[in-house]
């Protein structure tokens, strides 16, 4: 007898019958029907050859269900969004504003402000992040914060999620520091832009635990976020760009070596990793946050020098009074204007003189100040000098001084 012969292998696409062509899986090479979307074997996820010819929107989707099989619950994700949400709904139930908060409440609760935050108040960078102004923008940021953070808790694990997370955070609160020190900041901005910032360091760094085409995607759909939002702020006036971009770039530096360091190390390595990330960002944040002078209080400014001027008008009125009496001659009473009058005035005019770098409308304020406090001095000094003089003629002169000095008072009053 002849031997059988043998049966020709399997193809993919070979007719087997009537409906039955096939196809071998691009990633395990099994051969299924040609009509299977998901391949039993790998689980490879076929794409839609209509609204994804080249499968790469597919295989993204794949890597996040894989990723989301390894977590399943980003339950820190999950709790800071909570945590916003809880302080958001007690500054309500203090009577806060739920739209448009004002200034005076949102420090109260935390906000960022360079004054009271160089003035000792350092925990101001952290606690800003948890404070929102108003309704929007906090449903806003928790969407945004619930997309991305899903997946990078769920890609960096839960220890380095939240590394990222707080530097990013407080490299944004950082930056409006420096660069805004006279607006007020708050909401957790910084530290969502922080995070697509370190998916991008992670992606440019070559992190080897990500398909490439899946990087790509990845890394194309971070910048058009990132590129819209970056837009948006600088054609709109009023938004922090600064902690945005300072947050950005805290994510960004994470990310990179982050993904640097586990190619060196492996995996494992990767408590060892975000400890040590954590340590040297905090450190180096803290060196940036040091290294910001002081900022000048000017409301705190005006209002030592308002008490200052209600001292020494006081003491002007009572002296003057006992001149006008005959308690005090002339030279005495020059003698008591020096002392207690002209030199508390000149030491306070030269304070307000030392204030620099405010915002444009309160240096236009302080200007106008200075000049009143210049005319006022002036006054009191002419005056001093006619009364050792017994200058008439001077003593004219300093009270048309200080009746141009009281005009520039009431204006400064509207």
């Amino acid at each position: 007898m002849d031997a059988p012969a043998p049966e020709p292998p399997v193809h993919p696409n070979t007719e087997m019958g009537p409906g039955s062509a096939t196809k071998a899986c691009p990633a395990c090479g099994f051969v299924q029907e040609d009509w299977a979307r998901i391949c039993p074997r790998c689980e490879y996820l076929w794409p839609d050859p209509n609204q994804d010819p080249d499968g790469s929107q597919a295989r993204l989707a794949q890597f996040q269900d894989q990723l989301a099989a390894k977590a399943p619950f980003p339950a820190l994700t999950l709790g800071i969004i909570c945590a916003n949400a809880a302080i958001y709904l007690a500054m309500l139930l203090t009577g806060v504003h739920f739209l448009e908060p004002r200034v005076a409440d949102l420090l109260t609760w935390g906000a960022n402000l360079g004054s009271a935050t160089t003035a000792g108040q350092w925990w101001r960078l952290f606690t800003c992040t948890f404070l929102h102004i108003g309704l929007i923008h906090i449903l806003f940021n928790m969407y945004v914060l619930w997309d991305i953070g899903r997946f990078m808790e769920r890609l960096l694990g839960a220890a380095g999620f939240a590394t990222v997370y707080v530097l990013a955070g407080l490299a944004g609160s950082i930056a409006s520091m420096w660069w805004n020190p006279y607006m007020v900041s708050a909401g957790a901005s910084g530290a969502i832009f922080g995070l697509y910032g370190c998916l991008l360091g992670y992606l440019l760094a070559g992190a080897r635990d990500i398909p490439g085409d899946v990087a790509k995607n990845l890394q194309k759909n971070a910048l058009v976020f990132l590129g819209y939002n970056l837009l948006w702020g600088l054609t709109h006036r009023g938004l922090d760009m600064a902690g945005h971009l300072g947050g950005l770039l805290g994510g960004l530096a994470c990310g990179f070596v982050m993904a640097r360091r586990l190619q060196a190390h492996g995996l494992e390595a990767r408590p060892r990793v975000h400890a040590q990330v954590l340590a040297f960002g905090l450190a180096l944040l803290a060196l940036a946050a040091a290294l910001r002078p002081k900022t000048v209080d000017l409301q705190q400014e005006l209002r030592r020098f308002s008490d200052m001027e209600d001292r020494v008008q006081t003491r002007y009125s009572q002296a003057l009074q006992r001149a006008r009496s005959g308690g005090l001659s002339d030279s005495e009473f020059a003698i008591l204007m020096d002392a207690e009058v002209i030199q508390p005035w000149h030491s306070a005019r030269l304070r307000l003189e030392g204030i620099h770098g405010v915002p444009k409308d309160q240096a236009r304020l302080l200007a106008r100040i200075e000049q009143y406090a210049d005319l006022r001095e002036q006054a009191w000094t002419k005056l001093a000098e006619a009364l050792r003089l017994r200058d008439l003629d001077g003593i004219q002169q300093a009270n048309a001084l200080h009746a141009e000095a009281d005009l520039h008072a009431k204006n400064l009053q509207h």
